[in-house]
């Protein structure tokens, strides 16, 4: 299997492999609580789960070592909680422009009524 080096903006230059196809191997990260954070290539004419799950060549390979139980446990609570902040942080957001219209309308309604 020949390899390139390619820069794809990582942190780290990983040497990429080519896929049966003979093209370049895509990067690509795992956010399943499965192998959360773990880099693999695959095929770049394969798409992602969002689509048809379109295979390419069915080219497939880890780049890093899977974690060890308790730190697969740990970075899946981290990732879960993360999304809860983001969530939160929505929420108040939303409330926060709800009440600055108030604020707004209110002070627009006394502003009438004083002039």
């Amino acid at each position: 299997m020949k390899t390139d080096i390619v820069d794809r903006g990582e942190e780290l230059d990983v040497a990429a492999p080519r896929c049966f196809c003979g093209k370049i191997a895509r990067l690509q990260t795992s956010w399943t609580e499965a192998n959360p954070l773990r880099r693999f290539h695959v095929c770049p004419n394969s798409s992602g789960l969002m689509q048809r799950r379109k295979k390419g060549c069915g080219f497939f390979v880890w780049v890093d070592v899977e974690f060890l139980p308790r730190e697969k446990a740990l970075v899946s609570w981290l990732l879960r909680r993360l999304k809860e902040l983001e969530k939160d942080i929505g929420h108040r957001q939303a409330r926060e422009r709800k009440l600055m219209s108030w604020l707004i309308l209110s002070w627009g309604i006394v502003m009438v009524l004083l002039f």
